[in-house]
């Protein structure tokens, strides 16, 4: 997992703007709201990449790595930005309602679905 600042921010007297992402390959955008105390993922991917950029709310990151490696938790909260790579098994747990938008460099449908969930989880 990797936390990213903005790539550009700028405000004025009409708003602000923030640059969330303009490099890479990305095929599926999605958003994403979440009731409080819910938690979401305990799966991996074994090709995907997933950026997700933090709306509203805070949010409990837990990352494991496949085979039992380390593990790393981060909470996150409004403008975070945040990458999980393939192989690193994540979970989302919601302290508040969340709302964010998920971005996948691979689509996932019928034909391809890189979900993945580890034997302890099932």
């Amino acid at each position: 997992m990797k936390l990213f600042e903005p790539y550009k921010r700028f405000e004025d007297s009409r708003g602000s703007f923030l640059g969330i992402v303009n490099s890479g390959q990305w095929e599926e955008i999605n958003f994403v709201e979440t009731s409080a105390n819910q938690v979401r993922g305990g799966h991996y991917h074994k090709e995907t990449r997933e950026l997700f950029f933090i709306v509203d709310g805070n949010i409990e990151i837990t990352i494991t790595e496949l085979g039992g490696g380390s593990i790393s938790n981060v909470t996150v909260g409004p403008g975070s930005i945040i990458v999980i790579e393939p192989f690193e098994i994540h979970s989302f747990a919601c302290k508040t309602a969340c709302k964010w938008i998920n971005v996948l460099s691979k689509r996932i449908d019928d034909q391809f679905h890189d979900i993945h969930v580890p034997v302890p989880y099932q």
